[in-house]
């Protein structure tokens, strides 16, 4: 883990001094750091149909924005400065940079958006922006500059003509230059602009924080499901009144009210949140198999020696409540109202895999893991390694 190999900084004081508060600097972080492919290979990546990229121009302060795929021949012509390549959720389509979140684990999983990689040439960027979600930046091949300015929120004015969020208004409060593994935290809502000295590769580790209008969108979803249509707004003691068309005061005390009493219902707010928190990014890459797995042949399979690994893109969470066990992956919830020992490792194994493969050995003869096993490789969750 990133903090356990450096005596300047543990983690509950990154947790209590920095995260979502001031940036953080880490130099050497990662000695002797490798990347996990090479710019010719993102730009492959690339021109995939289902990655999502971005090349960026820069020339004196304007940028234009291009949006992927691209084909080989948008390679071929590009000029020697000036660009910057970025594709996103990389971790998805490369399981083995899921070592890169172990760096992070301190953090909940559920928070992680995904891993972009942006590769860039001399003088390449994305101009000054901000960001609504905490990010590491983690240097690869390449030396990129990082001006650090001041926090900003919805008001702080951007231009959008490029395509891109270009902050109007940056003032730099300080600068940091990244060699290879070098990390340097940024925390959400800190403006930033990082300029490439030497091409290269950086990895960054976005951490996503729904919004309010996320979070009442997922229970308004959940609402649907959970709550009785007995639970509606009701005026008992209504007075005569002068004015009709007038909504009283007392009619928006009872609206409030019912809002409260529905957060109060603790399946509703569980259920919303982890599915919110587990939606994946890419539904479109699970292919569950031809032909559904049962109990029975999950234990032959895996009395033979067959490993499952999470696909790249499934997101696992839990929440333990009463001695009960709600279970969320990829947006879907499952209630556990009795969990015995065997589940509850399994639920652990399965939250604790990232990029590895899965040690089911001791789960081999229990019914109710297998059944668990078998719901989410036929979901495509779990795939063969």
């Amino acid at each position: 883990m990133l903090f356990d190999r450096h005596d300047s900084i543990d983690i509950n004081v990154f947790l209590s001094e920095y995260w979502q508060k001031k940036p953080l600097l880490i130099k050497g972080a990662l000695p002797d750091f490798i990347d996990f492919l090479s710019p010719e290979e993102l730009a492959g990546l690339a021109c995939e149909e289902e990655v999502e990229s971005r090349l960026v121009f820069s020339s004196n302060n304007s940028w234009q924005l291009k949006q992927g795929p691209f084909s080989e021949r948008d390679f071929t012509f590009l000029p020697e400065h000036d660009w910057t390549l970025l594709v996103q959720s990389v971790d998805h389509w490369l399981p083995e940079i899921k070592r890169l979140l172990q760096e992070v684990s301190f953090i909940p999983s559920w928070r992680l958006d995904d891993v972009m990689i942006s590769y860039a040439v001399a003088n390449g960027s994305v101009g000054p922006h901000f960001d609504y979600y905490d990010v590491f930046l983690v240097q690869g091949q390449g030396i990129r500059q990082w001006q650090i300015g001041e926090t900003c929120d919805s008001s702080s004015p951007v231009n959008t003509d490029s395509g891109l969020k270009i902050l109007e208004n940056f003032s730099v409060q300080h600068s940091e230059e990244l060699h290879a593994g070098d990390i340097l935290y940024i925390p959400a809502g800190l403006s930033h602009w990082g300029t490439a000295i030497q091409p290269g590769l950086c990895y960054s580790i976005g951490f996503r924080a729904p919004d309010v209008t996320e979070l009442l969108s997922a229970i308004s979803l959940q609402a649907e499901e959970t709550l009785s249509a007995d639970s509606r707004y009701r005026d008992t003691d209504i007075d005569p009144q002068q004015q009709p068309g007038n909504i009283s005061s007392s009619a928006l005390q009872q609206v409030k009210t019912l809002m409260q009493d529905a957060l109060a219902n603790p399946d509703l707010l569980i259920h919303s949140f982890g599915r919110l928190m587990t939606e994946p990014r890419l539904a479109e890459l699970f292919d569950p198999p031809e032909q559904e797995i049962t109990p029975e042949k999950m234990a032959v399979m895996l009395q033979k020696g067959r490993q499952l690994i999470p696909h790249p893109a499934t997101r696992f969470a839990c929440h333990h409540h009463a001695g009960a066990l709600y279970f969320f992956v990829n947006g879907e919830s499952l209630f556990i109202p009795d969990v015995s020992d065997k589940l509850a490792a399994l639920n652990d194994e399965l939250q604790n895999a990232k990029g590895r493969a899965l040690d089911l050995r001791k789960f081999q003869r229990n019914e109710d893991c297998l059944k668990l096993l078998c719901a989410l490789y036929n979901q495509g969750s779990l795939v063969t390694e």
